[in-house]
């Protein structure tokens, strides 16, 4: 018979190995998937260890080996849940028809992103993350990193020249704290007509700032 040794370089064992790290990668997804998933559908207080170990249909000791705590978890799920938000605003930003008027198709994709499900869990996080150093600094990291690859997107579909644009930046800068600041009031206003009129506000006032490069207006507080 061989030798441990040697049966540990033959062939079958490592593809077993490599089918034990596909095992625990799909976990890992299953356990972060239902952890935005709660955090969607039930928030940050929600979102129990026991609430995610349910959904994710594992069992404690699978979710205990990834995730000994709710911190691991919520620190793992913010990378997840960034790159789940960049892959939704880059599959519909492809499906734009290319006649339409694309700085108005691609402003209201923005609004369309942060009033979606994905951004109420983004949102949970961020307020969790005022008194959670750990979690802050996770979510400023996964911010960034979101950010530099959505604004190489938008100024394609938004037809800047160059992301690094100043006034490029500047308009969309705007555009993004308007509508984070927007998202939030849209939570306690059920208003179509409201959120039609601030979204075509908005995508003039894009317009202006990225032909001119001109200060945005100040924006009412009520």
């Amino acid at each position: 018979m061989p030798s441990s040794r040697a049966a540990t370089s033959s062939g079958p064992p490592a593809s077993g190995r490599r089918t034990q790290v596909a095992r625990a990668a799909e976990t890992r997804e299953r356990i972060l998937d239902a952890t935005v998933a709660c955090l969607i559908e039930d928030g940050y207080a929600g979102t129990s260890t026991n609430a995610v170990q349910r959904r994710a249909g594992v069992s404690r000791g699978a979710l205990m080996h990834h995730y000994p705590s709710k911190q691991d978890l919520l620190l793992d799920a913010v990378a997840h849940l960034s790159a789940q938000r960049g892959v939704w605003v880059a599959e519909r930003a492809a499906a734009l028809d290319e006649g339409t008027d694309r700085v108005a198709a691609g402003i209201g994709l923005l609004w369309h992103a942060m009033t979606g499900p994905l951004f109420a869990a983004a949102t949970e996080l961020w307020i969790a993350g005022r008194t959670d150093e750990d979690l802050r600094r996770a979510l400023v990291d996964a911010e960034r990193r979101l950010g530099a690859a959505a604004r190489d997107l938008l100024a394609d579909v938004l037809g800047a020249d160059d992301a690094d644009d100043p006034s490029f930046r500047t308009a969309l800068d705007y555009v993004l704290q308007v509508f984070r600041g927007a998202s939030l009031t849209a939570v306690l206003r059920d208003d179509a007509r409201w959120e039609r009129d601030l979204v075509a506000t908005t995508t003039e006032v894009f317009r202006r700032l990225h032909t001119t490069g001109s200060t945005p207006p100040p924006q009412e507080t009520t």
